[in-house]
């Protein structure tokens, strides 16, 4: 064989054998950690046991090569049919043992309506929760015996999972709101979805969905799904039409197959960008006048507000925090938004002409700190002002007025009554 010939083959081997590393599951490699949490005892108490999860396919029941493990240390092979939902980049996992089980609510008999259950389900399941912080990206599944692997107990594979990309939702009140939830079932066709709100220790059902029989069993005023998506790529999303202030809490989406459930939680924070005011407007003091500054701040949304108070002489390039702030007891509006005055004292000094006091809030409704400012102008340092010359103007108007007046009465007073008899005949 030629030599050049040899290269070639060789390369070409190389680069075939780089394919298949690649290409193979980087998570046989590196397994998952893991917590299999419990209740146990009399009383109860939690127990939580370390767990090692390695992601698979069906294809590789036991995946090569063999993983070093802690003592007491639980091993899992995972199978996630989707290809989509599991992966090691998770920063959170939690895993529960799962009972199989019919749920006796309308919206969900219709999936278990023959009574017959697959000799599976007496097996062990569990739940699974995963939690990607960094992307808030949240997935709960159910695992279940993987088929394909006979009677090994530490091979198991996803039946039902709901996911979500948003673990915490900022809604802008007034605003329409979508609340992301996924729901993969694999070929099942029986499934139903329902979607609870919680707030204060208070549930209620939003809306919910039967699946298999396409019908809604229960939909509050202003709630909506997509049901064409829900069918052909599992969006159980829901849709609000308008935010309002009692809409804050905790949503659960919760999905259903024959005697499975796995859900969501998603946090909704209602927000309300403040409307600020800065007063007296405009500023002006006497040299040694004691000044209040008033920081109006309404119709926010939630509660949690900080406000400071900066000054910023002349000649300074940045302002300084000012001490001695306070605030108001809140007011609670008609819409549920809050209202509160922040107040800060101070003595107007002559070196003070001109200097920029600003009300600075930070608040969860805007990524950046909101701001209202204004000039201080003290009497008589810089001569008078444009607004001093339309006082003047003022006051030399109405003085002029007075005394024409005062000038016309006291000319009636001292003319002699033939003087006055004359006038009204000339004018008759």
């Amino acid at each position: 064989m030629i030599p050049s010939t040899i290269y070639k083959v060789t390369a070409l081997l190389c680069a075939l054998a780089s394919l298949l590393l690649v290409s193979a599951p980087a998570s046989q490699a590196d397994p998952f950690s893991c917590w299999l949490v419990e209740e146990v005892g009399s009383p109860r108490t939690i127990r939580q046991t370390p767990v090692l999860l390695i992601f698979t396919d069906e294809s590789r029941v036991t995946p090569e090569p063999p993983v070093t493990m802690e003592p007491g240390t639980l091993l899992f092979y995972v199978s996630d049919p989707s290809m989509k939902l599991l992966s090691p980049d998770f920063s959170s996992c939690e895993m529960t043992f799962h009972l199989p089980q019919e749920v006796p609510l309308n919206w969900v008999n219709s999936l278990t309506a023959e009574k017959v259950s697959p000799p599976s389900l007496g097996q062990t399941w569990y739940s699974l929760s995963v939690k990607n912080d960094k992307e808030e990206v949240a997935v709960s599944a159910v695992m279940g015996p993987l088929r394909a692997a006979g009677d090994k107990k530490d091979h198991l594979a996803v039946f039902l999972a709901a996911y979500s990309t948003s673990v915490t939702v900022y809604a802008q009140l007034g605003k329409p709101l979508s609340l992301p939830c996924g729901l993969w079932k694999g070929p099942q066709p029986r499934f139903a979805v329902e979607w609870r709100h919680r707030s204060q220790g208070d549930g209620k059902v939003l809306y919910a969905y039967d699946g298999w029989r396409d019908r809604i069993e229960e939909e509050l005023t202003g709630y909506t799904m997509n049901f064409s998506t829900l069918h052909s790529k599992g969006d159980a999303s829901l849709f609000l039409e308008k935010v309002e202030a009692s809409h804050e809490g905790t949503y659960l989406c919760i999905t259903y197959l024959p005697y499975l459930r796995a859900q969501r939680d998603i946090q909704v924070v209602v927000t309300a960008k403040p409307q600020l005011s800065l007063l007296p407007s405009p500023l002006f003091a006497r040299p040694g006048e004691e000044m209040t500054l008033t920081c109006e701040i309404s119709h926010f949304h939630p509660l949690e507000i900080s406000v400071d108070f900066l000054l910023q002489l002349p000649g300074e390039t940045s302002p300084s925090l000012q001490p001695g702030t306070s605030l108001s007891t809140h007011g609670l509006n008609q819409d549920g938004t809050y209202s509160v005055n922040a107040y800060h004292r101070f003595t107007a000094k002559p070196a003070h002409h001109g200097a920029r006091y600003s009300c600075l809030v930070n608040h969860a409704s805007s990524s950046k700190p909101m701001s209202r400012t204004q000039n201080l102008q003290i009497a008589g340092v810089s001569g008078p002002s444009i607004e001093d010359g339309m006082y003047l103007f003022m006051v030399s108007l109405l003085l002029y007025g007075f005394l024409s007046y005062l000038h016309r009465k006291v000319k009636l007073f001292f003319r002699s009554p033939g003087q006055v008899n004359d006038k009204q005949k000339k004018v008759n």
